[in-house]
């Protein structure tokens, strides 16, 4: 099992692109104009993704003025 979980709650993205510019290894721009998870998995309407690095997940989620990404270590949220 991986140490940190990354989701974004997609109903709630404004399409401001901040976590593709801040962490574009992780996340791009969808068909639909919002932003994806790359590599993730739907969870309802949200995507998630298990990684054993979190990377610049954190810095996208904290620039997000949406407040829709969000971190989990080992569970627990740390944002």
């Amino acid at each position: 099992m991986a140490r940190f979980k990354v989701e974004i709650e997609r109903p709630l993205c404004i399409s401001c692109e901040s976590c593709v510019n801040i962490c574009p290894e992780f996340w791009e721009m969808a068909p639909d104009g919002f932003s994806h998870l790359k590599g993730s998995k739907e969870a309802g309407k949200n995507e998630e993704r298990e990684v054993d690095d979190v990377s610049c997940n954190i810095d996208a989620a904290e620039s997000c003025p949406a407040i829709c990404i969000h971190v989990y270590e080992n569970g627990k949220k740390i944002i």
